[in-house]
């Protein structure tokens, strides 16, 4: 019972809800077909009752990007952040797209017991019902941006900044969903912050299309 009180305690404090020490920024975020989303506070901590967590850098509730915990008897802290106080967390973090999703970075800070990072799985599919999907577990390749072991007073702990990178591109289907699953070792997490960053294929401006379609009949045109 201990246990619970001081990491209960420590994950109601304002560090707990910190933001990254080091997190792993694509290069390309921000360009030209690119999407951001990031969580730094939470509202659900079951995903089943209480519903997604919308990221608060995008018009509510748009639905192009979702977390949820389906894990058992976790809580919002004070600070914003999802704890599994009684169990063990299982994070799904989803993303949607109107066009075939390139590439994808998700980055979470957590506090407290660990993800099991191996244990990790990305879920992808092309939003047809019936259509291509596929998984990719377990997820060995994975970057540890920042570490730091915590003792906690009963039993050992880590502040973590980890990230997972995904070239979907070689893939031939047309993807546009993609989800990260994971779950913690036990109980005594906090998730504190997560992003997810999506490039997605180009798509021709409306005058480009139209162009293409002259293009298209003045070669038709030629060949008579």
């Amino acid at each position: 019972m201990k246990r619970f009180t001081v990491l209960f305690a420590l994950a109601t404090t304002g560090f707990a809800g910190a933001a990254y020490v080091v997190e792993d920024a694509p290069d390309w975020r921000g360009d030209a077909n690119t999407a951001h989303y990031e969580w730094e506070t939470f509202t659900s901590a079951d995903g089943i009752t209480g519903g997604p967590n919308f990221p608060g850098n995008e018009p509510f509730p748009s639905g192009n990007a979702l977390l949820f915990n389906f894990g058992e008897n976790a809580i919002i802290t004070g600070a914003g952040n999802i704890y599994g106080f009684g169990g063990a967390l299982n994070i799904h973090t989803y993303g949607y797209s109107d066009t075939d999703i390139q590439d994808v970075v998700f980055n979470f800070a957590t506090m407290g017991t660990e993800i099991d990072y191996a244990g990790a799985m990305l879920a992808w599919n092309d939003g047809t019902e019936g259509g291509e999907s596929g998984i990719v577990m377990p997820l060995f390749d994975y970057s540890m941006n920042y570490y730091e072991e915590v003792d906690f007073g009963q039993g050992p702990g880590a502040i973590v900044n980890v990230s997972w990178s995904f070239d979907l591109s070689g893939l031939s289907a047309d993807i546009r969903e993609v989800g990260l699953i994971w779950s913690s070792d036990t109980v005594n997490i906090s998730l504190n912050t997560a992003t997810m960053d999506l490039r997605y294929a180009a798509i021709p401006a409306p005058g480009a299309l139209a162009l293409l379609g002259l293009a298209g009949l003045a070669g038709r045109r030629r060949r008579r």
